[in-house]
């Protein structure tokens, strides 16, 4: 659990066991990503089950909570392979969004800093300085517009979302649901870590995030249509 007096924030980390308020995760989830719903089941076996350290994707499902109240969430992992930390989830209702944390600092920038800082605890347990960055998918434009403004840098690719992962898959009740999901059209990029800046135009940095992404996470075989796509479209 992390405190934080001065906004009135109270984090908890719903993964490895720790579910008590899973239900409140998995609500706002809902109500904010409607279209992901089929996820949900995995959120809930990440929180009640007990983490297995020696796989590639270290979560972190932190429901946000001020003055007693669920605002928001935000998952994100730590792939340890190629040490780049990835957000998939955040969301934060309309009246949080609001909130300074600070002089000119909105609260969903506060909260994107410090899940920054929990990357870097995770690269120095895995004996890095720090991770590479925190790559994203981006699906709308006004999303990206914001997430530029805290340091996001697109890459130039045409990039498609998956529509599940094996991990969905093997929790799942609509496997044939899943099979005629289509990909879907994103922006992809990543936040700079304070401290640790990277070059967005150096080719290997942007292979990693793509391969860190559809490799690793989706799992796609490297020779998938998609990956050998995004993989030639990368600036030499």
């Amino acid at each position: 659990m992390l405190v934080f007096p001065e906004v009135g924030l109270v984090i908890h980390d719903l993964v490895d066991g720790n579910s008590r308020y899973i239900d409140d995760y998995l609500k706002i989830y809902e109500n904010l990503f409607p279209q992901y719903i089929r996820y949900l089941p995995l959120m809930r076996q990440r929180a009640e089950k007990k983490a297995d350290r020696s796989v590639n994707e270290r979560w972190h499902q932190w429901l946000l909570v001020m003055n007693d109240n669920p605002v928001g969430i935000i998952g994100f992992l730590y792939n340890q392979k190629r040490n780049v930390g990835l957000l998939m989830d955040f969301a934060i209702y309309p009246e949080a969004r609001k909130v300074h944390a600070g002089e000119n600092v909105l609260f969903s920038e506060f909260v994107l800093k410090h899940s920054m800082q929990q990357l870097l605890e995770d690269a120095n347990e895995n004996r890095f300085t720090a991770p590479v960055c925190l790559a994203a998918e981006v699906e709308h434009p006004a999303l990206l517009k914001k997430y530029e403004e805290y340091g996001y840098v697109k890459f130039p690719v045409e990039y498609f979302e998956p529509p599940s992962t094996p991990e969905l898959e093997k929790v799942g009740d609509k496997i044939r649901e899943l099979g005629k999901m289509d990909f879907g059209r994103m922006y992809i990029g990543a936040f700079q870590i304070p401290g640790h800046p990277f070059d967005p135009k150096d080719s290997k940095i942007i292979k990693t995030i793509l391969l860190a992404f559809l490799e690793d996470h989706y799992q796609l075989p490297f020779d998938h249509w998609l990956v050998q796509k995004v993989i030639h479209e990368i600036p030499v």
